[in-house]
């Protein structure tokens, strides 16, 4: 818990490291939370890194301020793997789905994470189109899926 009352997640899961799930990756290393990310493309890390130095180099020309402490990047070799370390034994608090815009794609990602995510975890969609009923449709605790759309891109505007 933060001093004014909100909360930071510890450890976030990214699932997808395009634009935008890279993008997500950068606001919340930046802003101290460390991610873990499952993207199957094996340029994925090139991807990010690339994505990475783009908002490093944008956040030094906004703001003269001292950054807050990073968080930490890891590349996980599964979706279980991003969601919930077995190496650390720490879960994910926060889980952003930022997979290709197919209904199908995205509900099987949810069951691959309802399976290793914590009971508290919070999913987030970056859907741009879906109605979260859709996604929410064939998941065991529909209740804890929100979208979450950002603007893009995602390091640079806090808007969501």
């Amino acid at each position: 818990m933060m001093t004014d009352g909100t909360h930071r997640p510890a450890v976030a899961a990214v699932i997808g490291g395009g634009v935008i799930g890279g993008g997500w990756v950068a606001r919340l290393i930046q802003n101290g939370v460390d991610v873990r990310v499952f993207d199957p493309d094996p340029e994925a890390p090139r991807k990010i890194a690339a994505i990475m130095e783009n908002a490093d180099h944008a956040l030094a020309r906004l703001t003269m301020a001292p950054p807050p402490a990073r968080g930490r990047l890891e590349f996980a070799s599964s979706i279980a793997g991003a969601v919930a370390s077995a190496e650390r034994g720490d879960r994910a608090e926060l889980i952003v789905e930022a997979v290709p815009e197919r209904l199908e794609i995205k509900q099987s990602v949810y069951a691959e994470i309802e399976l290793a995510a914590a009971d508290d975890a919070i999913i987030s969609s970056s859907t741009s189109g879906i109605m979260p009923s859709d996604l929410q449709a064939k998941m065991k605790r529909p209740d804890r899926l929100m979208v979450g759309h950002p603007f893009n891109p995602v390091y640079l505007l806090p808007l969501v």
